[in-house]
């Protein structure tokens, strides 16, 4: 990119140093369009720079939110773990609870409270 310019700008100069000299040669309708080509040839050549540096900034603001991503995937993963262990230590105590209910439903059950009472119909 800055060899382009280097370039343009010497073509530019190249340009308006013919130009400056050629212009009194050419007849009046012809050199004031050339020397409005050649002055907005160089406000472009002027402007490149802070596109450069414009373009620069926008690759290292790209490179810091990748940055940022990654380090909120390694945040996410390390979390997932995290998780992952609860999970692992909490299924035991699911197991148990689950013992514990069917325990509990057993102590409560009696033999009476199975048998159909008396002028109820079965369902």
């Amino acid at each position: 990119m800055d060899e382009l310019l280097e370039g343009t700008r010497a073509v530019t100069r190249l340009l308006g140093t013919m130009g400056g000299e050629a212009v009194s040669a050419i007849p009046e309708p012809v050199a004031v369009p050339v020397t409005r080509m050649l002055e907005s040839l160089q406000q472009l050549v002027e402007l490149a720079p802070p596109l450069v540096a414009e373009f620069d900034v926008l690759v290292e603001e790209l490179h810091a939110q990748r940055l940022t991503v990654q380090a909120l995937q390694a945040e996410l993963s390390a979390f997932d773990h995290q998780m992952e262990l609860i999970e692992q230590a909490l299924a035991p105590l699911q197991s148990w609870t689950h013992q514990w209910s069917r325990l509990r439903q057993s102590l409560i059950r009696t033999p009476h409270a199975d048998a159909p009472q008396p002028g109820l119909p079965e369902s």
